[in-house]
């Protein structure tokens, strides 16, 4: 083989190289894009809920609960891989509920609650997920015939959500929700909406 051909091929693989160096590190980007959009990350979320009493308390004061209304925040690590997401979270709930009278004072009631658990969706677009926590909660009230309260409380529900962006997503949920704050134990189900952020 001549100089000149030896020459000309070392040329040919340097240029060879020099196209095919840059385009690599891009396509590795490219490929770690792909699986970022399936890692997850920060998850951060907020419901709002109206809430039915469940085996409404009449209290000695002749107190019932009826409807409610409230707020959950939330935040965990959402772990995704395609189709599945996983979130162990923790958050706080509050929920007040209106309370009727047969004729004396009404006493609305405050219900707390610190809470941990996971929920688990399937999907991409549309994710239908069920969920469960666990924690301390407490009850609050004017009624002198009803002493504050907590125990253990506990929560279980399902939800739709709808990603239309990589990292926002909203939908709706209904749920089961106790607190063993006795004598009068709260219990109630909650219908209502939710937004998520993931960062």
């Amino acid at each position: 083989m001549s100089h000149t051909t030896s020459a000309l091929t070392f040329c040919s693989a340097l240029s060879a190289a020099a196209v095919l160096l840059p385009a690599t590190p891009a396509f590795a980007d490219e490929e770690d894009g792909d699986h970022g959009d399936h890692r997850g990350g920060l998850n951060l979320a907020a419901d709002v809920e109206g809430a039915a009493a469940v085996d409404s308390p009449h209290t000695v004061s002749g107190n019932s609960l009826g409807g409610g209304t409230g707020f959950k925040a939330r935040i965990g690590e959402e772990l995704h891989v395609p189709l599945v997401r996983f979130t162990p979270e923790a958050g706080y709930g509050y929920t007040r509920f209106f309370a009727t009278s047969t004729g004396g004072t009404t006493y609305d009631w405050d219900a707390h609650r610190i809470i941990g658990g996971v929920r688990v969706g399937l999907g991409e677009i549309i994710v239908p997920s069920i969920y469960g926590h666990v924690g301390y909660g407490w009850r609050q009230t004017g009624d002198p015939s009803v002493v504050n309260a907590g125990g253990v409380t506990f929560d279980g529900g399902l939800a739709l959500d709808l990603h239309i962006l990589p990292i926002v997503a909203f939908g709706a949920h209904a749920e089961y929700t106790y607190v063993d704050a006795r004598p009068y134990v709260p219990q109630w189900l909650a219908f209502g909406l939710q937004v998520s952020l993931t960062l």
